[in-house]
């Protein structure tokens, strides 16, 4: 019998919750290289799993708050016992990213559930700095891309 490691283990997690809840992002991952691929499905798994936090329950800003305090653990090197949260933590960490990015995200959320409009081209483009280029920055810097423009077009 073949025992999985506990980061193998987390992220067969984080793959089995995104083929129930990301099955694009499932397909389009085999795309990416074998070294991006793991940091990936670690990224897009948190990110699911914080959209779904916020969509599906009943009160967006308490799960706003529950997801700052799971950000909080993650940063202080305490991650919840959770396969989402200790991938991402590993990520974090491994790949220097800076908590702005997901809690940009995360503020994003919140802003599609509050039903929030954007009446002006820079409404629009705060907001998908936050549900878009956070996560194209952050996975700039999972393939090791830092340099400014990069960061920039991501």
């Amino acid at each position: 019998m073949h025992v999985l490691s506990p980061e193998r283990a987390d992220l067969a997690a984080c793959r089995a919750a995104l083929r129930h809840g990301s099955r694009t992002f499932l397909a389009a991952s085999h795309l990416l290289p074998p070294a991006v691929r793991d940091g990936a499905t670690a990224l897009y798994a948190f990110c699911r799993d914080a959209d779904d936090a916020i969509d599906l329950g009943t009160d967006p800003a308490a799960a706003h708050a529950r997801l700052l305090l799971r950000l909080d653990a993650i940063y202080g090197g305490r991650p919840e016992d959770n396969a989402v949260d200790r991938a991402f933590a590993r990520i974090a960490v491994r790949y220097a990213i800076p908590r702005e990015l997901p809690e940009a995200l995360i503020e994003g959320f919140r802003w599609d559930a509050t039903g929030r409009t954007y009446e002006t081209i820079s409404d629009l483009l705060a907001y998908a700095s936050r549900v878009a280029g956070s996560v194209g920055v952050m996975m700039a810097l999972l393939m090791e891309r830092r340099a400014a423009p990069v960061l920039a077009r991501a």
